[in-house]
């Protein structure tokens, strides 16, 4: 039987992303999460990991939000003026120039993991903000430390989308582009998953989602271990200056709330599990 492991991404961002994925993983949808150890309510998160054994918690690894966890001087290819992390765009357009020494992101990525394990938390897998580490030096920095301590990581897979914007395909040919490279390297040596989607390939912008929608996405290819990636919050109005997919993310709380996902999972032959699995 195939795998399944529905991951919420961005918990400990804030306290309305904080309840809509613990609601859900206590609805039996949510089997993994993966915590963000600069996020404004961290100390939450980790009450509430704590409080709620059978979540499986990763690092949401993040180099593109907020500010980091080790000191900015320590690292000052990854931080702007303010000590602030670069965006996405510039992060990216620094691992091109091979501006983002590999030392640096490592150095942050440690400081982050032990920052979830100084407070207690198991820490089950790691992936990242916004797929960041797609980026060469970031991909290598992740798996050298998956490999060293037996960790799961998350690959970000590029699912094929139809009617989708010129751009947004331009986008994710450079990111599969980028992920060939750096997995043909670590293939054999980490633990990952074969498969990823989102209800962003079908092309979910915020309209009530139901049960056909996850049947699509989950449909869409043969992996043995898919991973869902959601991002159940309360309220849209509670993610504006946090993140853009503040509609979706609370769409899809109001779905994957129902618990309807767990007899979907299971009608398409997937046993649902978490990244700690994968590690045993």
């Amino acid at each position: 039987m195939r795998r399944l492991i529905v991951n919420a991404d961005d918990f400990g961002l804030n306290a309305a992303a904080n309840a809509g994925i613990i609601e859900c993983h206590q609805a039996g949808s949510v089997t993994s999460t993966t915590l963000m150890a600069n996020g404004e309510a961290f100390a939450e998160a980790v009450a509430l990991a704590k409080d709620n054994p059978g979540l499986g918690v990763g690092l949401h690894f993040n180099l593109s939000w907020g500010r980091p966890v080790s000191e900015p001087a320590r690292i000052p290819a990854l931080v702007d003026d303010r000590g602030c992390f670069h965006s996405r765009g510039e992060l990216a357009r620094r691992s091109l120039l091979g501006r983002l020494p590999r030392e640096q992101v490592e150095l942050e990525l440690d400081a982050q993991l032990g920052k979830l394990r100084v407070h207690g938390i198991e820490v089950t897998h790691i992936d990242s903000h916004q797929h960041v580490h797609a980026f060469g030096p970031v991909f290598a920095a992740v798996a050298t430390r998956c490999e060293r301590e037996g960790l799961p990581m998350r690959v970000p897979w590029v699912a094929r989308e139809e009617g989708t914007r010129l751009k947004r395909r331009l986008r994710r040919s450079v990111l599969a582009l980028l992920l060939r490279r750096s997995v043909a390297c670590w293939r054999g040596r980490v633990r990952w998953n074969d498969g990823l989607g989102s209800v962003f390939d079908i092309g979910a912008n915020g309209q009530a989602l139901a049960a056909d929608d996850y049947r699509r996405v989950l449909s869409a290819g043969s992996a043995e271990v898919f991973e869902l990636m959601v991002h159940p919050v309360l309220s849209a109005s509670a993610m504006e200056g946090y993140t853009r997919v503040g509609p979706v993310a609370e769409a899809e709380y109001r779905w994957l709330r129902t618990g309807e996902l767990a007899r979907l999972a299971e009608d398409l032959g997937f046993r649902l599990c978490s990244y700690r699995d994968l590690r045993a």
